[in-house]
């Protein structure tokens, strides 16, 4: 347990794990020092004064750390120090009456213990809203580069992003244009291709509207097959082309080139993912209308004139959403599919925050194990003799919880990752974390689904599972390539903050654990691409489950 506090407060906030101890302490040492002096009214009013000194400690700390146009944001993060003050600078008042003191002291103390502990895990927050752009620009540079848990592993360039960056700054200083600045630091986030980061607008902001608005909606998506053809998809009932036609040109141009050529307004961590996700938003580029060439179902090559519907939202977003069955919001679901196959949908790794933190203190998340125990015996009850964990769509939790579910599948005990921090431009292992070997249902054959919207301990669970025989992993793209842990926040000026990992998660051989490096790889790829021609186009888009139909299909055979 005292390696992972170690590993909380290296990845966490230090200071705010000290200054609630030190409060604590210091309001012991106030509490022995009032019994010696509460007849003493000379050394009582010098006791009295002291007693504020917590709280121009954190008058001061809110002057350095907290202050500015974030405060609201940023204030949560240290309010418990505030309220030990404020409780501490109160205490003469409290200590009035025998009754009153001796309570009093208890519950503060008490509090004081609470926050001391709840300290141990806070977010690592730095304040940059009270810099100009420029200088909060380069400052969130030096600090990435100083800070940063993958710099070396990923290869990120903090010189180029400096220079390139300030160019856009200097240009939204001179022409009032804010959202040059704001595509200086969104360039800064995508530069890392780590899904854990992001732009994050604390005021309302029109960026993102402004970015997307960029794309048009001409009444039809596009997606690449397998064979390599790109096809038309979501398309209007009411225009000549159809689902399923072969798109060959967008506005006189190769449509591959186009596609090549998206600058697409959120990236992707792995390399394949974006390049699917341009395939979308390939068909939204032009004015308002653009030529389109293709081949309809009788091979025969016609050229059409689309115009630009009245849509907010470009249809790649929606088709996209459609692709990744990202309107499916259940958590956790369990039936039988026929009579043979069971089915177990996994949404998100989280249970309830104590047993969670149990479980990520120790190392064995019993209540997550006995959980997924109870669902499985009652379908093999029912029949089951194969099973699907639908695991698509899940952003994650507790990497516990995974290893949870891995372990029932498992007679022998499995490497699963490490908790570590930086330390000299190095990776240190602080401790291990293992799959269990329950192996209570090793003998079902399992097959995992997963997609490129997978990602964090969701990520993990595609790893734990795909180590295990009988088990194999499939999807229509690789996981999201996403696994170390969250907690960091810079505060920029303008309402403006990056989001980052803090917590590094490790591999058996010291590597982030699952994480892409910079060949954008992935690094836990499925073990069978589902197949994606024309006709699973089709049944994707027609609003039916293709991935689950294929898995039943697999299984059966």
């Amino acid at each position: 347990m005292f390696r992972v506090i170690m590993h909380l407060l290296n990845s966490g906030n230090p200071l705010n794990f000290i200054l609630n101890v030190f409060f604590l302490i210091y309001f012991i040492v106030l509490i022995i020092l009032y019994s010696r002096f509460k007849n003493d009214n000379k050394k009582l009013k010098i006791w009295i004064i002291t007693c504020f000194i917590p709280l121009i400690i954190s008058i001061i700390h809110f002057i350095i750390f907290v202050s500015g146009s974030a405060f609201l944001k940023i204030l949560p993060e240290y309010i418990y120090i505030y309220i030990s003050s404020i409780l501490i600078a109160l205490s003469p008042l409290l200590f009035k009456k025998n009754i009153i003191y001796n309570v009093s002291k208890v519950l503060i103390i008490l509090v004081c213990i609470f926050f001391s502990l709840e300290s141990i895990d806070s977010n690592k927050v730095t304040n940059y809203t009270r810099k100009s752009l420029s200088n909060a620009y380069i400052s969130l540079c030096d600090y990435f580069e100083k800070n940063y848990i993958m710099n070396d592993w990923k290869k990120i360039y903090y010189n180029e992003l400096k220079k390139d960056g300030l160019v856009l700054i200097e240009e939204a200083e001179q022409t009032g244009n804010i959202d040059k600045y704001y595509e200086a630091i969104d360039n800064f986030v995508e530069a890392h291709h780590d899904g854990h980061m992001g732009l994050l607008f604390y005021n309302d902001s029109d960026y993102y509207l402004n970015k997307i608005s960029k794309f048009n909606d001409y009444g039809l998506s596009s997606i690449r097959l397998d064979d390599g053809s790109i096809i038309a998809i979501d398309v209007e009932d009411n225009l000549d082309i159809k689902t399923g036609d072969r798109i060959i040109k967008w506005d006189g141009v190769d449509i591959n080139k186009v596609i090549e050529n998206v600058k697409l307004p959120i990236g992707e961590s792995l390399i394949e993912n974006e390049e699917r996700l341009k395939e979308f938003f390939g068909s939204s580029i032009g004015g308002n209308s653009v030529e389109v060439t293709y081949i309809d179902s009788d091979n025969t090559e016609k050229t059409i004139t689309l115009k630009k519907l009245d849509s907010k939202v470009p249809r790649a977003i929606r088709s996209f959403n459609t692709f990744n069955h990202s309107f499916d919001e259940i958590e956790y679901d369990y039936k039988m599919l026929n009579d043979e196959i069971g089915y177990l949908k996994i949404g998100v790794e989280e249970i309830d925050t104590i047993s969670d933190s149990i479980g990520y203190f120790t190392g064995n998340h019993k209540k997550a194990r006995e959980m997924y125990r109870k669902s499985l015996s009652e379908l093999r009850k029912k029949g089951m003799k194969k099973l699907v964990i639908d695991i698509r769509n899940n952003m994650g939790g507790s990497d516990e919880v995974s290893m949870a579910l891995a372990s029932l599948f498992t007679k022998e005990k499995m490497y699963g990752y490490s908790l570590g921090y930086r330390s000299n431009n190095k990776n240190v292992s602080l401790v291990d974390h293992y799959v269990l070997s329950d192996g209570e249902f090793s003998d079902i054959e399992v097959l995992v689904l997963t997609n490129m919207r997978c990602g964090s301990a969701g990520d993990g669970m595609v790893l734990y599972l795909s180590r295990i025989d009988g088990i194999t992993v499939a999807g229509l793209s690789n996981p999201g390539g996403i696994d170390q842990e969250t907690g960091g926040t810079v505060f920029m000026p303008e309402g403006v903050a990056v989001s980052y990992p803090v917590g590094l998660v490790l591999d058996d051989n010291n590597n982030p654990n699952i994480d892409v490096d910079d060949t954008r790889e992935s690094r836990n790829p499925v073990d069978i691409k589902i197949p994606l021609d024309k006709k699973a186009a089709l049944r994707i888009f027609d609003g039916k489950d293709y991935e689950l139909e294929w898995a039943i299909d697999y299984l059966n055979k």
